[in-house]
């Protein structure tokens, strides 16, 4: 008996092959340049983040998410979780020239100091609270911030500069 004759069905051939590799490498190359073109202008530089240091030669590195404290002895505290006894919140904001003076209400001599400093309608703000106290760092200009450190209602100020 004899078999009737398959049908055979061609597999797509080199052409079809070489086409489709060329289709993925077109792709490839626009999802790779379209990458190149919005990654810059989707990217945002923080302007507190870095390195910035007192007179005093006492230094903060200000990370995206915490503060590091550097001393002159070369000791560093990362202010986080662990460092604050569970009570730890960082973040970035705007706060206006009346809230900054706000924060020292018993201190009339800081608070005028302040007031001094603190000439612009608002300012950005980089706001740490950690256990007892709580840290404002304010955006004077690309190069200064002034810290404000509270611990209950006493508080200090200090300027910083960029390094």
């Amino acid at each position: 008996m004899a078999r009737p004759p398959r049908k055979v069905q061609k597999g797509p051939g080199c052409g079809h092959a070489i086409r489709v590799l060329g289709l993925f490498g077109v792709m490839m190359s626009s999802a790779l340049l379209l990458s190149c073109i919005v990654t810059p202008a989707a990217r945002v530089d923080n302007p507190f983040v870095g390195n910035w240091g007192t007179a005093e030669n006492s230094s903060i590195t200000i990370r995206p998410d915490t503060i590091v404290q550097h001393q002159p002895d070369g000791e560093s505290t990362t202010l986080d979780q662990t460092a604050c006894h569970g009570v730890f919140r960082f973040a970035y904001g705007t706060k206006s020239r009346q809230a900054l003076t706000g924060l020292v209400p018993r201190q009339p001599d800081l608070r005028q100091k302040l007031s001094d400093v603190l000439v612009e309608q608002s300012y950005p703000v980089a706001e740490l609270d950690c256990d007892r106290g709580d840290q404002t760092y304010v955006l004077l200009n690309d190069h200064q911030l002034l810290a404000i450190y509270r611990d209950g209602e006493i508080g200090a100020i200090e300027r910083l500069v960029r390094h």
